[in-house]
């Protein structure tokens, strides 16, 4: 027979952890695009650069950012779940 359970106040901050990092990464991804944005640079390697700025690396800080936020919301669902049982 497997035992359920957790300490509420741990997944509480569990939860906080995934929120506030999820907003770590949307501001990293909003400073380095405005960053870049403002930085002087031309030529091939600057274009190759913004190219792969928009096409790869932005777009995978969105989906970090978003598995992060997911997850929080995750675990306050399971973490509701538990105070709804426990009720």
């Amino acid at each position: 027979m497997s035992q359920m359970g957790a300490d509420l106040e741990q997944l509480a901050a569990l939860r906080g952890a995934f929120v506030q990092q999820s907003e770590v990464i949307e501001r990293l991804a909003g400073t380095i695009r405005n960053q870049l944005g403002d930085t002087t640079w031309h030529g091939p390697a600057a274009e190759r650069f913004r190219g792969a700025w928009t096409s790869d690396y932005e777009p995978s800080l969105r989906r970090l950012q978003s598995a992060l936020h997911e997850a929080g919301i995750e675990v306050g669902r399971r973490r509701e779940a538990l105070l709804q049982a426990g009720s």
